[in-house]
């Protein structure tokens, strides 16, 4: 893809003898939402993980703006500029919500971490109202805002997103795709993993289906596609 800012092509990823993920290609570009849907177990997940460095590949490659991520620790891959928001959010949940965003730029040393927080708060209004209280007795709404601006505060390029409307109630799912929407018109690159197909195809720019560890379509008129309909949209 021209203009390409993530580009993955040919990983195998496989758990003891049982291949997850087989042979997939996937390009997201600069300032593109891709939308990855595909039923449970698909190998959506693996396949995210193993983009941040959080899961081995057996064969292919990974490249971030034209870079080989072979061999590439997976806090390096932050610095660079990826940033994973995981399935079930995963808040540290004895700190404060200020403490968590905060972790969220532990790879910067620059002077933007402060002007930075206060644009997270901005984005997320009920973050400012909660700075103080621990993370764990956030409300599951709350906790997806938290895990998207501290990601958000690595001040990453490409940004991956795990099933966020997971477990909310729909309008706290409205809240997080209004956020979400916003974030990409900003010109922030997202690849969104969703369960939720009909809503993740209507923000996205181009979609991907992956079933049994294959990508069997995409495009960009997904929503249209009589396939997609029928096994994910009700039609």
């Amino acid at each position: 893809m021209v203009n390409s800012l993530l580009e993955i092509r040919g990983i195998k990823i496989s758990y003891g003898g049982i291949e997850a993920v087989k042979g997939i290609d996937l390009d997201v570009g600069k300032g593109e939402l891709v939308a990855l849907i595909g039923s449970n177990g698909a190998g959506k997940t693996s396949t995210l993980k193993s983009i941040a460095g959080l899961q081995p590949s057996n064969a292919g490659q990974v490249h971030f703006d034209g870079k080989s991520m072979s061999g590439v620790e997976a806090c390096k891959r932050v610095s660079m500029g990826i940033a994973l928001v995981p399935e079930g959010r995963g808040v540290f949940s004895r700190l404060s919500v200020s403490e968590n965003l905060l972790m969220g730029a532990y790879s910067r040393s620059d002077a933007g971490i402060r002007e930075d927080l206060l644009r997270m708060y901005d984005l997320f209004p009920r973050l400012i109202e909660r700075r103080d209280q621990l993370a764990g007795t956030l409300s599951g709404g709350e906790q997806q805002m938290l895990v998207m601006a501290r990601a958000l505060m690595s001040r990453p390029r490409l940004l991956m997103l795990d099933e966020p409307s997971m477990g909310l109630a729909p309008l706290m799912v409205k809240k997080i795709f209004e956020t979400i929407k916003e974030v990409a018109a900003q010109g922030m690159s997202i690849l969104l993993v969703e369960q939720n197909a009909g809503l993740a195809l209507q923000v996205a720019d181009r979609g991907y289906v992956m079933e049994s560890g294959s990508i069997t379509l995409s495009g960009t008129s997904l929503l249209d596609s009589d396939a997609v309909r029928r096994a994910y949209l009700g039609g």
